[in-house]
């Protein structure tokens, strides 16, 4: 099945459906989760997919996607935030508070009250002094968790690979520790399973059985789907420059460090 938003193929998968969960049960609760899986399983994509259907729901979707020029800085991060709503974050602490108004216009205990959900992507290298302001925005509506259904309250969710290189080039697991005590969910997504391979080589190649399978066999060995959607558009230009398919996928693997 092909995407018409995002020009992609989708396939069920077990990342989409939990990440599709949680994200259901923070809005509904203001909660707080933290989801962590493998590089290359979807998570990106599936975040992608899933504020257009929340914001179609009438949430309203705060989503930044950290990075390394931003996640130790707290004014970068928040400036980086506030910019998808066309806000001038100024000072850090211009920024924490032009934030704080966003998120708290919404008050999702009261009937009928807008609900909010602030989502972080690729959330595994954020530093603690960002940690720390997420954990205090989000302890400003525990009046509203605590009963009080006409104060304001968001939910919040980092996403993340379950590892990472830190700038010493060692490799670290993603630990979120001072919003840990705090979390209410706290997901571990599993790599796809033989099915989804096999499901998304047989979207992008319906017509050969035989690069099928080797495209889903090339996608079990790496472990994630991204590899299968890399060498797919890498196959995809020899096929422009005239090899037969079979023998495209087949270049396009070797390439890509397969056998």
């Amino acid at each position: 099945m092909l995407d018409t938003q995002f020009g992609r193929v989708i396939i069920p998968t077990r990342a989409h459906a939990i990440l599709s969960n949680v994200l259901d049960t923070v809005v509904m609760t203001a909660g707080l989760a933290v989801v962590r899986g493998p590089v290359g399983i979807g998570k990106t994509f599936a975040l992608r997919r899933e504020f257009a259907r929340l914001e179609g729901e009438g949430v309203m979707v705060v989503h930044v996607t950290s990075a390394p020029e931003i996640e130790g800085s707290i004014g970068s991060f928040l400036r980086a935030v506030l910019s998808h709503w066309g806000i001038a974050g100024g000072s850090g602490v211009a920024a924490r508070d032009a934030l704080a108004d966003l998120l708290f216009s919404a008050h999702p205990f009261q009937p009928g009250g807008k609900k909010c959900i602030f989502v972080v992507d690729e959330a595994q290298g954020l530093k603690p002094n960002i940690l720390d302001v997420l954990r205090a925005l989000w302890d400003e509506g525990d009046i509203a968790r605590s009963g009080n259904s006409y104060a304001p309250a968001f939910g919040l969710v980092l996403v993340g690979n379950d590892t990472f290189l830190n700038k010493g080039g060692k490799m670290r697991k993603a630990e979120f520790r001072p919003l840990m005590s705090r979390v209410m969910i706290d997901m571990i997504l599993s790599r796809p399973d033989a099915t989804e391979f096999t499901n998304l080589a047989m979207g992008l190649l319906p017509d050969s059985t035989e690069a099928q399978a080797m495209l889903a066999r090339f996608g079990a060995e790496a472990g994630n789907l991204r590899a299968i959607d890399k060498v797919y558009r890498l196959a995809m230009s020899f096929v422009e420059n005239g090899d037969d398919l079979p023998a495209a996928v087949g270049r396009a693997i070797k390439l890509s460090g397969g056998k």
